[in-house]
C-alpha cells in the first residue's frame, strides 16, 4: 500500500496555448496535512479542479486513495469546500447537507442523520431551519466545511479556508480545523494565501509556481534546509562568550550578532553546524559559563516562501 494519499505523476492542464499546469508531480502522506500555496495565477485552483474530476487533465495521472482522479470510487474520497461558498435561494442549512449527502451517494436517510450530526459538531443548531445564503461568512465556511465531511472522506480538501473573514471567523473555523485533525482518521490538503495559519496547521508543504512545483516536503525539514546555520544562544555571561566565540571559533564562524534580550545570534556554513553544535557545551563547561538557550533560529514558513519566491523574480 502506498504512503501517499493523492500521487500524481506528470499531471498537466492546457488551456488551449496555455499551460495552466506542467508536469506535476504531488505527494500528499496519509493523516497528514499539508499546504498548498503559491502566487496568483500558479496553477492551485486548476491543480484542485483535477483532483476533484471538475476538470480533465490534457495528460498525465493521479490517483486518490489508490483510484484514478475524476473516477466515481476517487470523487468518493474527497469532500471539498471550495473557496466561494455558494448556495441555493430556497434551501435551508439542514436542506443544503442532506441535498450534498445524496450527491455524494449517501441514503436519503443516512443524509438526514449525518447532516444533524454535523449541524451539532459545527455549533449551527440555532441555524439548522435558516438559508445559509443568508449567513455571514463565517457561518457560510462552517456549512462548506461541513457539506464537504458528510460523506466521510478519506480526504477534505479546502480551498482559502479562512479567506475574506473576520478575524473572529477565522479563528473559529482555525479551531474547528484542528479539531477535525485529532479526532478524524483524515489527510487533509489545504490552498491559502494566508501563511502564519497554515504553519500552526500543516506537516507538510508544496510551492508553486507558474504550474510547475518549485519545493515540497515536511515543514520541519524544510526549515531546518533554509535555517542556513543560524543560531541564538544566550547564556550566564555573553559578552564574554562572544570573545571566547571569537577567539576559539573564528575559523568556523561567518558572523556573530546581537540578537533579541542581548542574546547572540551566530551565523556558520551548513557543513559547520555539527562542528559548533560539539564546541559550544566545551567551551561553556570549561569557562564555567552556564547556559540558557542554544537552538537554531527559528524560521517561518513566511521566511521560505519570500526567499523562493523573491529569488525566482530575481531569476
Amino acid at each position: 500500500m502506498s504512503n501517499y494519499i493523492i500521487e500524481t505523476n506528470k499531471l498537466t492542464k492546457r488551456f488551449g496555448k496555455f499551460q495552466a499546469v506542467k508536469d506535476l508531480e504531488l505527494k500528499i502522506t496519509h493523516n497528514k496535512i499539508h499546504g498548498f500555496i503559491g502566487p496568483n495565477g500558479a496553477g492551485k485552483t486548476t491543480t484542485i479542479k483535477m483532483l476533484t474530476g471538475a476538470i480533465h487533465p490534457s495528460w498525465g495521472e493521479g490517483v486518490i486513495d489508490s483510484y484514478p482522479i475524476g473516477s466515481k470510487r476517487g470523487r468518493q474520497a474527497i469532500g471539498y469546500a471550495p473557496a466561494e461558498s455558494l448556495f441555493y435561494a430556497n434551501m435551508t442549512t439542514i436542506d443544503y447537507l442532506v441535498y450534498m449527502g445524496q450527491i455524494k451517494g449517501l441514503s436519503k436517510r443516512k443524509a438526514v442523520d449525518k447532516a444533524f450530526d454535523l449541524i451539532e459538531y459545527f455549533g449551527l443548531d440555532d441555524s439548522t431551519y435558516r438559508k445559509p445564503i443568508n449567513f455571514s461568512s463565517g457561518m457560510k465556511k462552517k456549512v462548506m466545511v461541513a457539506q464537504a465531511l458528510i460523506n466521510d472522506p478519506k480526504v477534505l480538501i479546502l480551498d482559502e479556508p479562512t479567506a475574506n473573514l473576520d478575524p473572529t471567523a477565522r479563528i473559529s473555523i482555525l479551531e474547528i480545523l484542528k479539531t477535525i485533525i485529532k479526532e478524524r482518521d483524515l489527510s487533509i490538503f489545504i490552498s491559502s494565501h494566508i501563511l502564519s495559519e497554515l504553519e500552526s496547521l500543516v506537516d507538510e508543504v508544496t510551492l508553486i509556481r507558474s504550474g510547475e512545483i518549485v519545493l515540497s516536503g515536511s515543514l520541519d525539514g524544510l526549515k531546518h534546509i533554509f535555517n542556513k546555520g543560524q543560531y541564538i544562544i544566550s547564556s550566564s555571561d555573553n559578552t564574554l562568550l562572544q570573545k571566547l566565540l571569537e577567539k576559539y571559533c573564528s575559523d568556523i564562524i561567518n558572523d556573530i550578532l546581537i540578537h533579541e534580550n542581548d542574546a547572540l545570534m551566530i551565523k556558520v556554513d551548513s557543513k559547520n553546524k555539527a562542528i559548533l553544535e560539539k564546541s559550544i557545551p566545551l567551551i561553556l563547561a570549561y569557562h564555567k559559563i552556564s547556559l540558557i538557550k542554544f537552538v537554531e533560529k527559528e524560521i517561518s514558513l513566511d521566511d521560505i516562501y519570500k526567499e523562493i519566491y523573491t529569488k525566482e523574480n530575481r531569476g
